[in-house]
């Protein structure tokens, strides 16, 4: 059982008090007072789009609404009550449909356009009909082609009703948050104005002549705004066409014959409808798909930021790492000479010749050595800064403090690093950005040094100008060189060939990206004789 709340009340009522009214309008517009007729018959879509957006629990509104049109046009209860019963129960069997086959209210996609038309064609029209006028036919006893024509009749503008009022109501119900009402008043007078100078002023006998041009402004809006303006200009052009029916002898809509002129003005309507709806619905699709599209796009940018910086805080981790590294090789000689000075101060305390003379030799060397840890520490420091501010830098200044922070390490290896640089190399750029991509091809080069256990390790860089414009930068090994099958691989993130000995995969890619972005430059490897060659290719200064 439903529970009706006051709201429910409310609406149920105000259905069937729009559902009598239009009824009596539908008949004042088509001069029919039967309630057989193939003029739209405008309470059927009205009571359709209430049913399908509130539920059944305002069926009864359709009810009272078409008992009360029957009886006050002379009909017997009985039958009143019959037709009034079968068109409750089509709305029913709409609910039922529309939620077995799944099709959205809201009719956002042209599939769910084309199965209510179908549903109101070939399932909702004809129940209604075919039941409606056989209960006619033994109740009143009339011919066969009667009955037929009724039929037709019936289904035709009840059929009309729901293609044109039901869509508009949907429509507007579901969307009425994204309609600005002052733009969809001043369209639907646009459109008014047009079609009423059209057949009422300049009074255009031709059918074709009218639709080339309302269908056309038709399409514009829709394309401007949205199907649910293009539902509304649809009723706005219903209803001024609908007055030439009231009127005398004026526009295309007049014809000798009431029926004719009754299936001309519903044949024109019903061009608009469809092209209206087909048309609307297949921009509001491009428009939602385009919106994804754009949404999809703006999230795969997010991701592609976050693991952008993903990539450079496991860079950076990786590069502190090193940086530990090479602290702890060049304090280790340090740390050793503080060590034999304490030996020897603790020596001497131990002999009793501790005296000012020792203990000053002990002030002076230790200072100097713990000076020596404090520079290291602050050459590293400085290295590892982000810089913000290019300028000219002088590649063989740069390198060389490179090799003087880091040659211990690869000394402990027994790698022999080789530069050969030519004087007066000038780029512009930032000093640590070069220094920390050439810090990572050599310390690559020095991890498949070692992993290969090569004899005779040995690490060359060359710069050199190639021409007024252009500066290589190239670093060689004798490791053996790149697997062909990966060589192309090497610079990609997450890639490496050191699963078992925690590579991360992106020394070479963090260095191919500081290159290209903050230096402007190029990189490429191939293999020589011994091992990989990298060559980094700059812009030079005069």
């Amino acid at each position: 059982m439903f529970q009706y709340k006051k709201n429910d009340i409310v609406i149920t009522l105000l259905l069937a008090l729009l559902y009598y009214s239009t009824a009596l309008l539908s008949s004042f517009i088509f001069a029919n007072t039967s309630i057989i007729s193939t003029g739209v018959f405008i309470p059927e879509g009205i009571a359709l789009a209430f049913a399908l957006y509130f539920g059944p629990k305002v069926v009864p509104g359709i009810f009272i609404g078409q008992l009360i049109f029957a009886l006050l046009n002379t009909h017997l209860f009985f039958f009143s009550f019959t037709v009034s019963l079968v068109n409750s129960l089509e709305a029913l069997l709409a609910i039922f449909l529309f939620q077995k086959f799944k099709i959205d209210i809201r009719l956002r996609n042209f599939r769910d356009i084309v199965a209510t038309i179908l549903l109101i064609i070939l399932i909702l029209q004809p129940f209604s009909a075919i039941i409606s006028n056989i209960f006619i036919y033994f109740n009143e006893n009339i011919a066969m082609n009667k009955l037929l024509l009724n039929i037709f009749s019936w289904w035709f503008g009840n059929s009309m009703g729901q293609i044109l009022y039901t869509p508009f109501l949907l429509l507007f119900l579901t969307q009425y948050k994204n309609i600005v009402l002052r733009e969809y008043l001043f369209y639907g007078l646009l459109y008014g104005s047009v079609t009423f100078l059209l057949i009422f002023i300049l009074q255009i006998q031709n059918l074709f002549l009218i639709m080339s041009i309302t269908l056309p402004l038709l399409i514009f809006i829709i394309f401007q705004k949205s199907v649910a303006y293009g539902t509304m200009l649809n009723i706005v052009l219903s209803l001024i066409i609908s007055l030439s029916f009231i009127g005398e002898g004026i526009g295309a809509f007049q014809t000798d014959s009431h029926f004719n002129n009754t299936l001309n003005y519903n044949i024109f309507l019903l061009a608009h409808v469809l092209i209206s709806l087909t048309v609307g619905t297949l921009f509001e699709q491009k428009r939602r798909y385009e919106e994804e599209l754009e949404n999809i796009i703006e999230e795969e940018i997010q991701k592609n930021k976050e693991q952008q910086l993903l990539l450079i805080q496991q860079s950076r981790l990786a590069q502190m790492g090193e940086m530990i590294s090479m602290i702890a090789h060049q304090w280790r000689q340090p740390l050793n000479n503080l060590a034999l000075i304490n030996q020897l101060l603790i020596v001497k305390y131990n002999k009793n010749e501790l005296d000012d003379k020792s203990l000053e030799y002990f002030k002076k060397n230790s200072k100097k050595q713990i000076d020596l840890m404090s520079t290291t520490i602050d050459d590293f420091r400085n290295f590892f800064r982000p810089e913000n501010e290019k300028k000219e830098l002088e590649i063989q200044s740069v390198l060389q403090t490179l090799f003087e922070m880091t040659r211990p390490i690869y000394t402990s290896h027994s790698i022999v690093l080789t530069a050969n640089i030519e004087e007066g190399l000038k780029i512009y750029g930032y000093p640590n950005a070069l220094a920390q991509a050439v810090l990572n091809i050599i310390n690559n080069a020095k991890d498949v040094l070692i992993e290969r256990e090569v004899k005779n390790k040995e690490i060359i860089l060359n710069a050199r100008r190639i021409d007024d414009e252009e500066i290589i930068i190239e670093i060689q090994d004798n490791a053996g060189g790149i697997k062909p099958d990966i060589i192309d691989k090497i610079f990609d993130p997450y890639f490496t060939t050191k699963q078992d000995k925690n590579g991360t995969g992106l020394g070479l890619y963090m260095t191919k990206k500081i290159i290209e972005e903050q230096l402007e430059a190029k990189i490429s490897v191939k293999n020589n004789k011994n091992g990989a060659l990298f060559t980094i290719y700059l812009k030079g200064q005069k």
